[in-house]
């Protein structure tokens, strides 16, 4: 591979719409006479390196690519190496790992640009599962073994839900565990570095809060809009971050940060103790009976004034009883 520098500056030829795809011109002289006038433009510019991609191939299906789009390819691939000195590297979309190294290996290409190296995501052509095994055999079956692989992890505008339980860290390792030869970072396509909602993990990169939940099918909502009541329950700035909270507890909302009983202690606190009488702590007096009609008979649960009331529920029957004594009990 060509030498690349610490700090490199690659851009990407975006080769325009090759046959088979739905946006295809039908001149594929003129698809090569782009990428071409691109790599020019760029190596006038100074760039380190560039990066081949059928970017317009929409929509990206997953392999087998139609056999005259990999031919074109292929001509655009040998075409660049003939003008660019430095590195150049190429992506087939959609996870064409293996079509991207073959056409590499032919042109002299330096590196690969690999989506879905290690584990599985859902991208807009579908599931895309780990080719790291199948990928690195083929490049030594093919004897060029001097191709570098760049991974890509927790690639943007895909959905990560199936490996929700691993942040960016698990990843990078998991692909140096498998033999990358390096990764590459595009950040989650959401808003949580704008927000400030970035938390530092020693020795990993930064990951997002969990005060942003991610809506991999649409966009990402805050869970609780600026200026809510609970930041200032929390003694927080209007519209500033939350605290870290897990995904648990940020769908269960505020009580799921406060056990139920505490919940309970606050309402006590709030509401008073419970009264089975009048505000006074006496028990109701009973209402007058119509004429005609039997008196109401006084509440079985009433006690005598300088007693506290019973208890309420159906221990106050009980109460009663043992307070007029054994005769009365056994009426009962």
């Amino acid at each position: 591979m060509r030498n690349l520098p610490d700090k490199f500056l690659g851009a990407m030829i975006a080769v325009l719409p090759l046959p088979g795809a739905p946006r295809y011109g039908g001149d594929d002289a003129r698809i090569i006479a782009q990428a071409l006038s691109d790599v020019a433009h760029y190596h006038a510019a100074g760039v380190d390196a560039l990066v081949l991609e059928n970017s317009h191939d929409l929509p990206y299906i997953k392999p087998p690519l139609p056999p005259r789009a990999i031919k074109v390819m292929q001509q655009v691939a040998d075409a660049a190496r003939r003008q660019f000195p430095g590195p150049i590297g190429i992506q087939m979309l959609e996870a064409a790992n293996e079509t991207a190294l073959e056409i590499a290996g032919t042109a002299g290409l330096d590196f690969l640009r690999v989506e879905g190296y290690v584990f599985a995501h859902v991208g807009g052509a579908g599931l895309i599962e780990g080719c790291a095994g199948r990928l690195l055999r083929r490049r030594r079956e093919l004897g060029v073994e001097q191709i570098k692989i760049f991974g890509d992890v927790k690639k943007k505008h895909c959905s990560h839900a199936l490996t929700g339980d691993l942040d960016i860290l698990d990843e990078v390792k998991q692909a140096e565990f498998f033999l990358v030869d390096g990764v590459i970072v595009t950040g989650a396509h959401d808003r949580t570095a704008r927000a400030g909602g970035i938390a530092a993990r020693p020795g990993a990169c930064a990951r997002p809060r969990a005060d942003w939940l991610r809506h991999h099918a649409g966009e990402p909502r805050r869970l609780f809009p600026p200026g809510r009541r609970l930041h200032r329950r929390l003694d927080l700035p209007a519209g500033g971050p939350l605290p870290g909270r897990s995904r648990a507890e940020a769908a269960g909302g505020l009580h799921a940060r406060i056990p139920a009983a505490a919940r309970r202690a606050r309402k006590r606190e709030r509401d008073g103790p419970k009264q089975t009488g009048n505000l006074r702590g006496k028990p109701a007096p009973a209402r007058a009976a119509a004429p005609g009609q039997t008196p109401a008979r006084p509440p079985v649960n009433a006690a005598p004034a300088d007693r506290r009331p019973a208890a309420p529920g159906w221990c106050g029957g009980w109460e009663a009883r043992r307070r007029a004594g054994p005769g009365a009990r056994g009426a009962g």
